[in-house]
């Protein structure tokens, strides 16, 4: 493990984040902060060197944005992560920066509706009828859907739904420590939990509790993707640490496809932690050179 990430691991520990998603009422009041203070927009370096758009689907904002030169035909579809509760930040913004200068790509990011104020359904929606549009405006052989945490739950979800009502595809899936039981009901959990520095098994029980619609389980399609079959989906390619706890979702999504023989590609990287293809670390580097070999693009 570099310097750097076991340094910025350290920091994460001690800053006691972990606890905000443990205590009832510190978690609320965190997310009432985090929407009043409203979603992370492009920073300079996209405003400067990409055409940027917003435009409103369902009263939701939608970010297009096109590199101004060496751009490519690759499209990506990024959702952001948060636990569907937490707004974008400029930590993604700054990934999508990374990959926008690596492979020249067009992105759609959805500000999706979040929860506990809205479910399932009205995200699902919004994010559908964003994807169409960018079915219709680069084909769907062009896009690649990808998302970190949430956004990775969301993208595979997404790919099945359009699966099941036979819809257009994306070429391939992006999946960043995906987030994909809403139940954490995996034994394994309970002891990957003890090494993890921000994700706990109360806290991902209680984030789904907000994301489900009154009456409903969470382990049901698609508030919880990894109990849907994972057959005719695009090819994968998914990141995870050994020391995170949502490891346990990318080694069951995996053994799920290697039962059907499905294109599903996992890298597990040692000792690292929740999202770190993120972070401003080598190891974050490296996954990104990997990305960037998946997407099997010539650097723009």
């Amino acid at each position: 493990m570099s310097f750097r990430a076991r340094l910025l691991f350290f920091i994460v520990r001690i800053s006691g984040l972990k606890n905000y998603l443990l205590k009832p009422g510190i978690a609320e009041k965190f997310i009432a902060r985090d929407h009043a203070r409203g979603h992370a927009k492009p920073g300079s370096w996209l405003q400067k060197h990409c055409d940027v758009e917003t435009v409103d689907i369902n009263g939701r904002p939608l970010f297009r944005l096109r590199p101004k030169e060496n751009g490519s035909s690759l499209h990506i579809f990024y959702l952001h992560g948060g636990g569907y509760a937490f707004n974008i930040v400029s930590l993604h913004w700054h990934f999508i920066k990374k990959l926008i200068r690596r492979t020249g790509a067009s992105v759609t990011v959805p500000i999706y509706p979040l929860s506990p104020d809205n479910k399932w359904d009205t995200s699902y929606a919004m994010v559908m009828e964003a994807f169409e549009q960018a079915v219709s405006r680069h084909g769907a052989e062009n896009i690649v859907v990808m998302g970190d945490s949430a956004g990775g739950g969301f993208s595979l979800g997404l790919s099945q739904m359009l699966r099941n009502q036979n819809k257009a595809l994306p070429s391939k899936l992006v999946l960043l420590s995906p987030y994909l039981d809403q139940t954490a009901s995996d034994p394994a959990q309970l002891e990957l939990e003890r090494t993890d520095i921000l994700v706990s098994v109360e806290g991902i029980k209680r984030i789904g509790s907000w994301w489900v619609k009154d009456g409903e389980e969470p382990a049901v399609f698609p508030v919880s993707p990894l109990f849907a079959p994972v057959d005719r989906l695009p090819p994968m390619l998914v990141f995870a640490g050994t020391d995170e706890m949502l490891l346990s979702d990318s080694l069951r999504l995996k053994q799920k496809g290697d039962e059907i023989d499905a294109p599903i590609e996992l890298r597990a990287y040692d000792r690292m932690q929740h999202v770190w293809m993120l972070l401003p670390i080598p190891e974050a580097k490296r996954a990104l050179d990997e990305i960037v070999e998946f997407l099997e693009v010539s650097e723009a």
